[in-house]
C-alpha cells in the first residue's frame, strides 16, 4: 500500500501460509520417522504407532490433527481437502488476489473476514467495532463472476444442511428428498455500518464442520461457528431454527 503497509488481506494470506507449512513439516517428518520405525531404524514410539494405526484405518493420524484444520474427513478425503487448499493460496500467492474466495480453504476464517472488514475500514476510514457483514446471494457458479466487488468479498464452497437456496424464487425453500446437503452459489460479503438485518430473513449460522459445536479460543471466537448469513425467506424464519438449518464449510465424507 502507499503508507509501506501490507493490505489486510496479505497478512491473511501470510498467516494462513504458515499454518499450512507447519502442517506440511510435521507431516513429512512423521512420514520420514514412520518409514525409519518399520524398517527398524528407530524405535517405534507409541505416537508412531497410533500414526500407522490410523493411515491402515483410513483415519487422520493424532499428531496432523493436532495442527490441522477443523475437519470430519477420512484420511483419503482429508488429503484431497489439503490439496486443494494449497493450491487456492498457492495460485492467491502467485496471481494475485482471486475474484471470489473458497471460504472453506482457511484454518481460521474469521480472520479472513475481518480482514475484510479492515479493508473496508481504512478504505472509508469507519471504526472496524462498527462494521458487519450484510449478505447477497448471487446466481450461477464461481466461474461465472468475472470480477472482483467495489467492496467486501465474494465466497463460495459453503454448504446447507436442512434446507435448498431456490435459484428460481431466490428464497429459503425444504430440501429435495434425498439429498442431506445443497452446495450454494457465490454469496458476496459486503461490509456495512451498523448494518442490521430484517426480522423476516433466516440468520443462518455457518460452521466449520457438521459437529456444529467448538469451544472459545483465545480470541475470542469459537473455534467452530464462523458467522450467521441472512437468507430471504417466505416462510417464518421460527421454521427453519426448529429445522435445525446451518450452512457448513465441511462435509463429512
Amino acid at each position: 500500500q502507499e503508507n509501506g503497509l501490507l493490505p489486510s488481506l496479505a497478512i491473511v494470506l501470510q498467516q494462513e501460509m504458515i499454518k499450512f507449512n507447519r502442517l506440511l513439516n510435521r507431516m513429512n517428518s512423521s512420514l520420514v520417522d514412520m518409514k525409519q520405525a518399520i524398517n527398524g531404524f528407530i524405535v517405534m514410539s507409541s505416537d508412531l504407532d497410533a500414526m500407522y494405526t490410523s493411515c491402515m484405518n483410513n483415519q487422520l493420524p493424532g499428531i496432523w490433527a493436532k495442527v490441522s484444520f477443523a475437519t470430519l474427513k477420512t484420511l483419503a478425503s482429508w488429503l484431497k481437502d489439503v490439496i486443494f487448499r494449497i493450491d487456492f493460496l498457492r495460485t492467491w500467492l502467485h496471481d494475485g488476489l482471486p475474484v471470489c474466495f473458497s471460504l472453506p480453504v482457511f484454518f481460521f476464517p474469521q480472520g479472513f473476514m475481518t480482514g475484510a472488514l479492515q479493508t473496508y475500514a481504512r478504505k472509508y476510514q469507519q471504526a472496524i467495532d462498527t462494521l458487519n457483514f450484510k449478505f447477497h446471494i448471487h446466481d450461477g457458479t464461481p466461474a461465472d463472476v468475472k470480477e472482483s466487488p467495489e467492496d467486501g468479498i465474494i465466497c463460495y464452497g459453503l454448504f446447507m444442511e436442512g434446507a435448498r437456496w431456490d435459484r428460481d424464487k431466490r428464497l429459503m425453500a425444504e430440501s429435495i428428498p434425498g439429498e442431506m446437503y445443497e452446495e450454494l452459489p457465490p454469496i458476496h460479503f459486503e461490509p456495512a455500518v451498523r448494518h442490521k438485518p430484517a426480522d423476516t430473513d433466516y440468520q443462518c449460522p455457518l460452521y466449520k464442520t457438521s459437529e456444529r459445536k467448538g469451544v472459545l479460543s483465545t480470541t475470542g471466537m469459537s473455534t467452530n461457528y464462523v458467522v450467521s448469513i441472512e437468507f430471504p425467506t417466505d416462510a417464518d424464519p421460527g421454521k427453519w431454527v426448529m429445522s435445525g438449518v446451518a450452512c457448513l464449510c465441511n462435509l463429512t465424507d
